[in-house]
């Protein structure tokens, strides 16, 4: 999935993904630390929008580290 496909996407839900992922894209880190909670939180509220980041995630080899 392209970024701004995504992002159009997330901008939809009721969730902060769209700004985690523009995030990402702006600071271009290997990796992203995000509270343990957020992440329960996306998988419990928007799993779809939360599968759907996590693969961006991985395709553009982004480690989410859950602290």
């Amino acid at each position: 999935m392209q970024t701004e496909e995504l992002l159009t996407e997330l901008r939809t839900s009721q969730t902060d993904l769209a700004r985690f992922v523009e995030a990402v894209v702006r600071d271009s880190m290997p990796y992203v630390v995000v509270p343990a909670e957020a992440v329960r939180a996306w998988q419990r509220r928007e799993p779809q929008a939360w599968a759907k980041v996590s693969g961006w995630l991985a395709a553009h080899q982004v480690a989410v580290v859950a602290v």
